[in-house]
């Protein structure tokens, strides 16, 4: 069995097995992961329910449904095949077989055995016979795809990206170039035609010959017509395709960016990506024809030399002019080109901080300053784009006149040929009509470099953005144990922002147990926010590593890793579209779990106050819901989603007392006796929960231990020994001190 082609009739090898088992969302992200295509389960459950849940033993359906999944997942250009497990060798591996009623992926042989895993961690040893007559799928990317994913060029991830999406539709292009060649030879018919109305029907009124070459004409018209309709739908379905796949590919890298890596501007990093709106455009856009025509000036010329003899040069100086006025303007353009760009990056990253930030701009009375600031970016942009135009209309104009000048130049000529008898009238009349065909498409090519360094600079700006670390090492092989333990320890962790020299975390050695209710305090930039971030593994150490149940986070599988960790940040966002969306993001939660997060936390008036309940719409940024109760719906996902660590990050600062004391008992009432709970806060609420403290100050551990005994050490450090103390603190050089102060300072929250 050839590696590509697992089975000759993919139908054949499934139909045998009519209404299998529904494909396992677990083991087909397994699968995928394993091929570098790591998705999300959440994401995998829902593009299969989305596409009918495809089954083994349905033939082509299969296929077709499975291909549809991988598709809603952003994953294009893939080889299917279905077959049954006994074809299968180690070359073909991994790949889904159908086992005991469940989805497996067999990752390897051993011999006369098998290994099944199960894509939660679940590993199955069996003989081959007991899968010889399995439903099995295959699929691998396309050999194209892979190509260009495994040799492109790391440097300029978003052109092998484009590129390997118009190599896979090589074939449809072929076509819409043909169709444009063809176009451009029909051209030729029409002066041709001219050339014989002149020089035979009208000097002997041949009407019969006439009419004949008008019906050959007119044939030529038509499917000429046919043709130039055909191939500007093929080209906008080919645009649409690959506009699906880019950017469907673009998102899902972006999704998987470190967010510690990630660009500070999101406006500029959100009009980086657009950019490859504009580089699609281009390749799929006119540039076919324009490409295809460009050749055809030449064939035009030497039509003309045919025709008319010495009159073919008067058409080449023409285009030589052209092309040498053009090739000079374009160094100009492409300057002015990457002045704009980085004009509409700041322009856009400013429109998106005014927008987010309009509450505080007007509160400020700032909007005229932000005006300013816009304005003074929209003239520097309109002025860059102003001189490209007229650049751009300069070398327009120029071809304009040498297609007139040129169109002079041969009727002249031209006359003086029929003079001499070496041209006839038709033949004149078929030059000056082939003419206009030379000059105009260099003049559109030239154009054509503008628009393709525009696309160049678009590409570059994506790839900056496809370049940014990810989160998951397509290299690494990540761990999905079964069951992750919710112990944490932290050894040797360091943590930079930007490659600052100095240090946001600085923690030796903290370990955190598991049913731990700890509280971590400390002055505000002391670093308690990076620390849950780092713990929650959206931040990488810069050195040292976050072991959970001793295994590295930075090796364990992200989605595994969310269903284990619920971190809970400051600012919480709400997004468009209605609660229970809100509310279960990334899971599905069954409706009686939401219910009692609502109500456990007294949000019933957000169902009772609204006819739609938990379809309740929610705004953008969930305007028109108070900051409390978006921080109420924050713990609510929290709540719904029962994780083994939670991670709150200030889950009470907009809250009154006794709404902070109702969510601390709902915390209560659902976390495990093993979970382990830390909340970041500098409000006393969490007193009631939580038995250790952990004092942070400038990034290091200053104080550990039981809450009452280090609240105790603050009211005596604040008694007789104010004077001292506050004398120690004072100067830098003892740690001590340092520690003192700290734990002084967060006696509020402890007590």
């Amino acid at each position: 069995m050839d590696r590509n082609q697992p089975v000759s009739d993919p139908a054949a090898a499934t139909d045998a097995a009519p209404g299998g088992t529904a494909l396992g969302a677990a083991a087909l992200q397994r699968l995928l992961g394993l091929l570098g295509r790591a998705v999300e389960l959440e994401a995998t459950r829902h593009a299969l329910k989305a596409t009918g849940e495809p089954r083994f033993g349905q033939g082509r359906e299969t296929l077709r449904r499975l291909d549809g999944a991988l598709n809603k997942l952003g994953l294009y250009g893939f080889e299917l095949a279905g077959t049954l497990g006994h074809a299968l060798q180690p070359q073909h591996l991994p790949a889904l077989v159908e086992h005991d009623g469940r989805t497996w992926v067999l990752v390897e042989q051993r011999g006369e055995h098998v290994v099944l895993d199960a894509g939660d961690g679940a590993l199955l040893e069996l003989s081959r016979q007991d899968v010889a007559q399995a439903a099995a799928l295959w699929l691998r990317p396309r050999a194209g795809a892979a190509a260009a994913a495994a040799d492109g060029d790391e440097a300029q991830p978003a052109r092998a990206l484009l590129g390997s999406a118009l190599r896979q539709r090589r074939r449809l292009l072929a076509e819409v170039a043909l169709a444009s060649l063809l176009t451009s030879v029909l051209a030729v018919a029409t002066g041709l035609f001219s050339q014989q109305v002149y020089d035979r029907v009208v000097p002997s009124f041949a009407l019969s010959t006439l009419w004949a070459l008008v019906g050959i004409v007119g044939l030529l018209l038509a499917f000429d017509f046919v043709l130039r309709v055909v191939r500007a739908r093929m080209l906008d379905r080919i645009a649409c395709d690959i506009d699906e796949e880019v950017s469907s590919e673009v998102f899902r890298v972006l999704g998987d960016v470190r967010l510690d890596a990630r660009p500070r501007a999101v406006g500029t990093l959100a009009a980086q990506v657009g950019g490859l709106e504009a580089a699609r455009a281009f390749f799929t856009s006119s540039v076919l024809f324009t490409l295809a025509e460009i050749p055809f000036a030449l064939v035009f010329i030497v039509v003309i030399a045919c025709i008319g003899g010495p009159l073919a040069w008067v058409y080449v100086a023409a285009a030589a002019l052209a092309l040498v006025a053009g090739l000079l303007a374009q160094a100009g353009v492409r300057r002015l080109a990457a002045q704009q760009q980085a004009g509409v990056h700041a322009r856009n990253g400013l429109l998106v901080e005014s927008i987010a930030g309009s509450e505080t701009i007007k509160a400020l009375g700032a909007t005229w300053r932000f005006a300013e600031r816009w304005r003074a970016l929209t003239r520097d942009v309109s002025e860059h784009a102003r001189r490209q135009r007229a650049t751009n209309a300069l070398t327009s104009s120029l071809a304009v006149s040498l297609s007139s000048v040129s169109y002079l130049a041969v009727i002249v000529f031209g006359v003086y040929l029929i003079q001499e008898g070496s041209l006839t009238v038709g033949g004149l009349i078929a030059v000056t009509m082939l003419g206009g065909r030379v000059v105009g498409p260099i003049s559109s090519g030239i154009h054509l470099l503008t628009q393709g360094h525009a696309a160049a600079l678009a590409l570059r700006a994506v790839n900056a953005v496809l370049s940014l670390p990810a989160e998951r090492d397509p290299s690494v092989r990540l761990l999905r144990p079964q069951a992750l333990g919710a112990e944490l320890r932290l050894e040797g962790l360091r943590f930079n922002y930007d490659e600052a020299p100095v240090p946001q975390l600085d923690i030796g050695a903290l370990t955190l147990a598991e049913g731990e209710r700890v509280v971590l305090v400390g002055p505000p930039g002391s670093g308690k926010s990076t620390l849950l971030r780092v713990l929650a593994g959206l931040y990488r150490p810069s050195a040292g590593r976050v072991l959970m149940g001793g295994l590295d986070i930075t090796l364990v599988d992200p989605d595994v890793l969310r269903r284990a960790v619920a971190l809970l940040p400051q600012e919480v966002q709400m997004f468009r579209g209605t609660l229970r969306e809100n509310l279960c993001l990334g899971a599905l939660v069954p409706d009686q779990q939401l219910l009692e997060a609502v109500r456990a936390l007294g949000l019933d008036g957000l169902l009772s106050d609204h006819p739609r309940g938990l379809d309740r719409p929610i705004a953008e940024g969930g305007s028109g819901l108070s900051v409390g109760q978006r921080q109420l719906c924050g713990v609510a996902r929290a709540m719904a989603r029962r994780p083994r660590i939670w991670l709150l990050d200030e889950p009470s600062s907009a809250l009154d007392p006794a709404t902070e004391q109702r969510m601390y008992q709902a915390l209560e009432q659902v976390l495990g006796e093993r979970d382990v709970l830390v909340v970041a806060t500098h409000r006393p609420g969490a007193a009631s929960l939580c038995r250790r403290a952990i004092v942070m100050q400038r990034g290091r551990v200053v104080a550990d231990g039981d809450r009452a005994a280090l609240l105790q050490r603050s009211r005596a450090a604040a008694g007789p020994a104010t004077a001292p103390a506050a004398a120690a603190s004072a100067s830098p050089t003892t740690a001590a001190a340092r520690a003192a102060t700290a734990v002084s300072t967060s006696a509020p929250a402890l007590s």
